[in-house]
């Protein structure tokens, strides 16, 4: 069973959601491993940079999708399970980040501010490896805490 977004606003993207930054409502979604493993629609890479605050040129970046493959993945509607992950771990560090600061907006506005915990690196820059969003989860935990950087 492949993830959908039942909660998007609609199923034709306006040329602003594929070409640049497109703020709609937040969208979750929760995803289980299954989905990632089954490879995720691609669906999710409009709503991971309409919630994060990036253009999807900026995402497919930052998730190591090639625009050759991105032209292929299109045909297939589906991302391959390393892409799949990419894009969950996207997801994941935006929720956290509403939940920890409280707001979409304040989310969005933290992943991009360079921040001296991540030496002074925004926190969507360091998340963009796994051992990277280990340190942005590891932030936030604190934050969520009280304890600053």
């Amino acid at each position: 069973m492949k993830a959908v977004l039942s909660t998007w606003p609609n199923t034709t993207f306006p040329s602003e959601a594929r070409d640049g930054i497109w703020r709609a409502s937040v969208c979750h979604m929760a995803l289980s491993e299954l989905d990632v493993v089954e490879g995720l629609a691609i669906d999710a890479l409009f709503m991971a940079s309409a919630n994060v605050g990036v253009s999807l040129s900026e995402l497919l970046h930052w998730a190591r999708i090639s625009p050759r493959t991105w032209s292929r993945r299109k045909v297939t509607g589906t991302l391959d399970v390393l892409e799949s992950d990419r894009v969950a771990r996207a997801l994941r560090l935006f929720d956290r980040c509403v939940d920890v600061l409280g707001s979409p907006d304040g989310a969005r506005v933290w992943l991009h501010v360079a921040n001296p915990s991540l030496d002074r690196r925004t926190p969507w820059q360091v998340a963009g490896t796994e051992i990277g969003a280990e340190r942005v989860f590891n932030l936030l935990g604190r934050l969520g805490h009280g304890v600053l950087g």
